[in-house]
């Protein structure tokens, strides 16, 4: 499936006011909670479904404010049921609210309650105002928490609330889909007076029960302040302007399904997103729609960004100095930068990148957010006269940021990029165990921006990471110790840093016995096990064993996978139908080769059959070469994917593709034994 990304704009014509919307089949009403509601008949609950949204109700109107424009009123009511204590987190609600200076949205009429049917009665329980908490995430962004009450299986839970807000350029967004549970009811309405025109971008394949438009006229009332001290006086207007009312409604739509090799569902759920575009105050038309140049120079010039560098220089200039060696290449005294604050710093919070502390404070502490501790490392690298400079981006988790227009809502993380000599590299600080000029995979998100006076974009795109990993399995008959083997892995990067982090998590020892425990065969013991470069965070870990057969003499025959552990065991695209794209981490380049000798006194029986099977022309390729002789068996193994994403159209061929490659690795080598 197709993202869906349609730009519109709410153009406004003259008309009038057709109807209310007055058929009761289109209507959702919050009527009182009784018993008859707590049982929920849809055929979008099933044993699986944890929570249900019966009803979810946004609206977005104008009014004329005190500063001679305008400010916009949202209001949301939400209903839901909690099926079982797997959706217990969705009564812990979050309400963002966005300021600016000394202006900010103003959160009123909060109410939220929980309905729980003991013994045949409902009983209410309301929520404490005194529950309710307010954080700071940084400058402009805030957040509104609670909890509901007296939360069980079993629960309806509903809430409402008020923003009024001056910032019309950020009026919310809307998801007619929740990405884990299905709903029943989802509506949205927006009423936009023609002075203000929107841009709207739709995502999601859901066709909208209700989708209509009406235009008319609505008078505002606009009080402006003008003159200064005692002479100021007060002027209040009446303006009449055409205005859009739009009704978006969906019904009965499920939850995002999950499906593994999928970056977020976030991606992929219904919702509408807003651009100002452009404002007229009744003589002209202005062009209000922000640019990524007008954006990039805000974010130089915030005091919690871009300025933090420039005020803090001789502060980053005493700690670079005690930080390298001025003996060491530039490069080397990059690095060393790189690691000591990896090694030095913690990060606390991954989905934060504006200053919430001082530069100060955030050195003294040795730790910060993301975007403290990537600031931290452009700032010490520009003391190197270094090009060094700040890149913002979304993480998969969170979604794909658009590249259009700055969303900045949408940006969660920073990295640094610094150019040495003809080379760009991308560094990620914060990220304990990563080695120099990688990044974690959750950065390959697509459209990321770099903030600089010479502002570009750069795409960090999963297709552009091959994951190369080699696997060399030697065995023979010892006179000695009878017949052995020894395996040598080399990692992929990522395999490497996972052993890395289960390593450090635990030890060396517990992870060499997870190995330990994982019995290839039977009648295979492995030995010896020894990891290579567990230190060096820019190469891949090398694993390697020994391997100790025990083969009776009463084994006429012996069934031996020459794959060991190497096999895919299981198609991992099982479903028969998909309804997402197929999104990997990485591209794939994996060889696995086998030097056997034939166990003394057996011969081959049946072995199997070389084949070369292709993924769709150039998207991969996997190979089962094996050869015998007298005393011999040669076997090469190699799987290579040239992309890490497909769409729903071409799963089936992945689909077919994985299952020919389980068929085939479950293959069995037969010895028989030589009878004299």
């Amino acid at each position: 499936m197709k993202r869906r990304l349609i730009p519109a704009l709410f153009f406004l014509f003259a008309a009038t006011f057709s109807k209310l919307y007055s058929q009761n089949s289109q209507i959702y009403k919050f009527d009182k909670i009784t018993v008859s509601d707590f049982v929920i008949q849809s055929p979008l609950i099933d044993s699986n479904t944890n929570a249900v949204i019966i009803a979810d109700i946004g609206n977005t109107e104008f009014e004329g404010n005190n500063n001679g424009w305008f400010t916009y009123v949202f209001k949301r009511k939400t209903r839901i049921k909690i099926i079982n204590k797997r959706a217990i987190d969705i009564a812990a609600i979050e309400i963002p609210l966005y300021q600016d200076d000394d202006e900010r949205e103003k959160l009123s009429d909060l109410n939220a309650t929980t309905y729980n049917l003991v013994n045949g009665q409902v009983l209410t329980n309301k929520l404490d105002k005194k529950s309710i908490f307010n954080e700071k995430r940084d400058k402009n962004h805030s957040v509104t928490k609670f909890a509901f009450p007296g939360v069980s299986e079993g629960s309806i839970i509903e809430y409402s609330y008020t923003i009024k807000s001056n910032f019309i350029f950020n009026i919310p967004s809307w998801e007619f889909q929740h990405p884990q549970y299905p709903t029943l009811w989802n509506e949205y309405n927006i009423a936009i007076p023609s002075l203000v025109i929107y841009m709207s971008f739709r995502q999601g394949q859901n066709n909208f029960y209700i989708d209509k438009t009406e235009e008319g006229y609505k008078t505002y009332q606009v009080r402006m302040k003008r003159g200064d001290g005692i002479m100021q006086t007060e002027q209040s207007l009446s303006v009449s302007t055409l205005v859009s009312k739009h009704r978006w409604v969906m019904k009965d739509i499920s939850g995002v399904k999950v499906e593994d090799y999928i970056t977020t569902p976030l991606n992929y759920i219904a919702k509408i997103d807003f651009q100002l575009y452009q404002t007229n105050d009744g003589e002209q038309t202005r062009d209000v729609f922000t640019t990524w140049q007008k954006a990039v120079d805000e974010i130089l010039k915030r005091s919690d960004f871009g300025k933090v560098l420039e005020e803090n220089d001789d502060l980053l200039n005493q700690l670079a100095k005690k930080i390298v060696n001025d003996k060491d290449s530039q490069l080397q005294q990059v690095k060393t930068i790189y690691y000591y604050l990896q090694k030095n710093f913690t990060c606390t919070n991954y989905h934060q990148f504006f200053f919430k502390s001082t530069m100060k404070d955030v050195i003294e502490k040795k730790s910060g957010n993301v975007g403290e501790i990537n600031l931290l490392l452009t700032g010490l690298l520009r003391q190197l006269a270094v090009s060094a400079s700040p890149v913002i981006l979304s993480v998969r988790e969170a979604g794909r940021a658009y590249s259009k227009f700055p969303q900045m809502d949408q940006y969660n993380y920073v990295i640094c990029k610094i150019k040495l000599g003809d080379e760009d590299y991308y560094l990620d600080a914060t990220q304990p165990l990563l080695g120099f000029a990688k990044l974690p995979l959750n950065c390959y998100n697509g459209f990321a921006k770099i903030i600089s006076k010479d502002s570009a974009d750069v795409y960090f795109k999963t297709d552009q990471l091959k994951e190369k990993r080699t696997v060399l399995a030697v065995i023979s008959n010892n006179p000695e110790k009878g017949y052995t083997g020894s395996v040598s892995k080399n990692c992929g990067y990522y395999e490497s840093l996972h052993a890395r982090q289960a390593i450090a998590k635990a030890s060396e020892k517990d992870f060499i016995s997870e190995i330990e425990k994982n019995n290839i065969q039977d009648n295979i013991k492995i030995e010896n096990i020894t990891i290579d470069s567990i230190n060096e965070l820019e190469l891949p870990v090398t694993i390697k064993y020994d391997l100790k057969f025990n083969i009776s003499d009463n084994n006429e025959i012996i069934y031996f996978n020459p794959l060991f552990d190497e096999k895919i065991v299981k198609n991992p695209f099982a479903a028969v139908e998909r309804e997402y794209p197929v999104e990997m981490p990485y591209t794939v380049d994996d060889t696995y080769i086998l030097y056997m000798e034939i166990p003394k006194g057996y011969m081959v029986d049946e072995i199997p059959k070389s084949a070369r099977v292709k993924l769709n022309e150039g998207d991969g390729m996997f190979e089962y070469l094996i050869a015998v002789n007298e005393n011999n068996i040669q076997m090469k193994c190699s799987l290579q994917l040239n992309k890490a994403n497909f769409s729903s159209e071409t799963y089936q061929s992945l689909r077919e593709f994985y299952g020919q490659i389980v068929k085939k690795e479950a293959e069995q080598i037969v010895f028989k034994k030589i009878r004299k």
